[in-house]
């Protein structure tokens, strides 16, 4: 093997799509490439490669470390946090330990740029990614959790049925779908009388979210800046999904918002919740009228992703009916706290000189995390 290790240059993304694809199975077109790593909200992504030269030309890309830039919040502060992303290792190489002092070398230099680091799939691949992570410094921080609100009632759980004969599911699935359907239908709210509206989202009032954000940031812990920048980036220019906002007025003052995008399955997922001063009020008015309008629209589902220690959201969309999982084969709405944490797929590094700003960075509980956070493409 004669290896060669050097930073992205252009044209390495005809390599990297095809590592990429040998990887996932999935197409990936220049649009979508150049909006993920190359016309970012803050120019570039990182990305280092290898190459092994004695391989047949075309085939010669065998490892890439990379990160998206994100912008984050320290109750308030900027930093530059590195999302590793699409990092890869060819088939060839597994188990020769080379990707990890790949990683380990480009690391390092990737600290000159970003002051947080993370990763939202550490368990994928058997927890490879973790556990390279993990031998870096990360910290196993946390795991996902889906809240859900099924507005139809034979769209309910059904699949997993692990243990049970063909005739007890039989019995139980209507029986369980239909106490779903009554406790739903319980929270089904009323039109709101509050001012609000849906826009697409080349009409979202960017400038006045940013303004929003800047004036309430101080509230949310540590989380992702909602910036004009960025959001138009990641939401507006994203060649994936196309999205909706959900806007709360009061005369012409933005009190809050919700971010949204429907996927092929009639299942609407909020991408992003935020509201003035926390006020647990408006994510009520708003949520709810995400609620009357999917009902309307016979939506089927609605899904929002969070961190399981974001206890404010889960608080916020569990009073109005939403549910953490369901386990059919024990019987069990919720799922319970334990089985929550067992694995934790997001892995944070955090840099010293944040610590020392800000010793209570790595408390769990004040992360508010959203899918605004993820790579925002199809998985």
């Amino acid at each position: 093997m004669k290896l060669l290790q050097r930073p992205y240059q252009p044209g390495d993304e005809v390599g990297i799509n095809k590592l990429y694809k040998l990887i996932t199975g999935q197409d990936r077109s220049d649009e979508q490439y150049r909006w993920e790593w190359m016309d970012t909200w803050s120019g570039q992504g990182s990305i280092w490669l290898a190459f092994d030269e004695d391989r047949a030309p075309g085939d010669k890309l065998i490892m890439q470390y990379s990160l998206i830039p994100i912008p984050f919040s320290v109750w308030g502060e900027s930093y530059l946090a590195g999302k590793t992303e699409n990092c890869m290792s060819h088939p060839d190489l597994r188990g020769k330990g080379l990707y990890f002092l790949h990683e380990q070398q480009y690391f390092e230099e990737a600290k000159k740029r970003f002051q947080i680091f993370f990763t939202t799939t550490g368990n994928v691949a058997k927890g490879a990614p973790g556990a390279v992570r993990r031998k870096l410094g990360y910290k196993a921080f946390d795991s996902w959790v889906n809240l859900s609100f099924q507005l139809n009632a034979k769209t309910g759980p059904g699949s997993n049925r692990k243990g049970l004969s063909g005739k007890t599911w039989n019995v139980l699935l209507p029986c369980v779908r239909s106490l779903l359907h009554r406790y739903f239908s319980w929270f089904i709210p009323k039109q709101s009388n509050a001012s609000m509206e849906i826009v697409d989202e080349n009409q979202a009032p960017l400038k006045d979210i940013e303004h929003l954000w800047q004036i309430n940031k101080g509230s949310y812990g540590i989380t992702v800046e909602r910036t004009a920048a960025y959001l138009h980036w990641r939401i507006n220019e994203n060649p994936y999904f196309r999205h909706q906002y959900l806007l709360y007025r009061e005369g012409e003052a933005l009190k809050g918002y919700v971010i949204f995008y429907k996927i092929k399955s009639n299942i609407i997922k909020v991408l992003d919740i935020f509201a003035e001063r926390k006020d647990e009020k408006v994510f009520k008015e708003m949520i709810k009228q995400l609620i009357f309008l999917a009902k309307a629209n016979h939506v089927d589902e609605i899904n929002c992703l969070t961190s399981c220690n974001n206890r404010f959201l889960r608080k916020i969309f569990g009073s109005c009916g939403f549910l953490t999982g369901i386990n059919i084969r024990a019987l069990s709405i919720l799922t319970t706290e334990k089985n929550l944490s067992q694995k934790r797929p997001f892995h944070v590094f955090i840099s010293d000189n944040v610590i020392k700003k800000c010793q209570d960075v790595l408390n769990v509980r004040d992360w508010y995390m959203t899918e605004l956070v993820f790579e925002g493409r199809e998985n």
